[in-house]
């Protein structure tokens, strides 16, 4: 079965610059299936450029409305759709964006695929947690003019985070991470980095450290957040632990006994539950303060605000490296199913 897939560049958002599948990827798709061509969309922006997709055999067009399957990450902009085409994309969709989709799938005549249903988004969760840790620092420092970080977008990949991670000198800091599984490890790849040390939660409110420590919180029916916010000067949170909201209300952040001075949302688009995340920030502008006692944003430097890291972070920060986690799960999960008949339903799975 003979077939034209063709890389297209990302439209929805100009600073991402993610690709569904790597230039060495590519090739290796092109030894697997010969049948098969394989073209990629001419991009000014993205992580790898033009010539790494030409120095691997891949041939780079201005136009890839040539192609039978369109694969990209972020949905094809609805009014961008060529018929008679197949799409296959990476979204989390509610349920009003995926009947706009399936509507212009009808009218344009396309297949349209959500691969969000079978790739296997660990990776991604543990980023957003690299993230919102990185950010807390990063934000503490500015607000207390101890030292300054460069935006995570500096940053190629995770070990040249960490290697950085390493130079900045922390005062005796006390840090509440509330999360599980790989957005809590995600936290701890930073924490570890900065070599601030894990306590029990009861030695983290009883005892008083000479250096920089942290504890999680994985449980909420055992643990209340209000104790800890009376000794945290920095709070990283996911907004929900195991299906319930993790709550910090503006009563809590505006007590007089409150000790928090930076508070990480690593879910601002989940819940309302976290008082003083008022909107999402963006990567570009993570930060806003937040003032308790009006519940309103007001400037970071304001000297009774909390400094708000809210930042939806869906893995754009580490371009090189989830390029490449997406390009091998699609090449192990899903190209396969177009020259199998879908033996194992992956295509039924992600059809919307």
């Amino acid at each position: 079965m003979s077939l034209k897939f063709g890389i297209v560049k990302e439209l929805n958002d100009t600073s991402d610059r993610r690709v569904a599948v790597s230039p060495a990827l590519l090739k290796q798709l092109k030894s697997v299936y010969p049948q098969a061509e394989f073209k990629v969309e001419s991009s000014a922006i993205r992580i790898f450029n033009d010539e790494e997709f030409s120095t691997n055999e891949i041939e780079v067009s201005t136009t890839i409305s040539n192609c039978d399957v369109l694969i990209g990450i972020h949905p094809i902009p609805v009014d961008q759709l060529i018929p008679n085409k197949t799409y296959l994309f990476f979204g989390d969709l509610d349920k009003k964006q995926n009947e706009k989709y399936r509507q212009l799938a009808l009218e344009k005549k396309c297949t349209i695929y959500n691969y969000a249903s079978v790739i296997n988004a660990n990776s991604f969760q543990r980023i957003r947690g690299i993230v919102g840790a990185y950010n807390a620092f990063r934000a503490f420092g500015l607000k207390f003019e101890l030292f300054k970080l460069p935006s995570v977008t500096t940053f190629l990949d995770q070990n040249s985070l960490i290697a950085y991670l390493k130079r900045p000198v922390l005062p005796p800091l006390k840090i509440t991470v509330v999360g599980t599984d790989e957005i809590a490890s995600g936290v701890k790849v930073v924490l570890k980095a900065m070599k601030i040390k894990e306590v029990a939660a009861n030695d983290f409110l009883s005892k008083n450290y000479a250096q920089a420590i942290f504890t999680l919180i994985d449980n909420l029916d055992s643990n209340d957040l209000e104790p800890l916010t009376k000794v945290s000067d920095i709070i990283i949170a996911d907004a929900a632990i195991n299906g319930k909201p993790v709550v910090v209300s503006q009563e809590l952040l505006n007590a007089k006994d409150s000790k928090l001075r930076v508070v990480v949302d690593l879910d601002p688009d989940s819940s309302n539950s976290i008082a003083c995340t008022l909107r999402q920030s963006t990567p570009e502008e993570p930060f806003y303060g937040y003032l308790p006692s009006e519940n309103r944003e007001v400037e970071v430097f304001h000297p009774a605000a909390i400094v708000v890291v809210a930042v939806l972070a869906f893995g754009t920060e580490f371009p090189k490296e989830v390029s490449e986690d997406f390009g091998k799960q699609l090449m192990e999960q899903v190209i396969p199913a177009f020259f199998d008949q879908d033996v194992n339903g992956i295509l039924k799975k992600m059809q919307l």
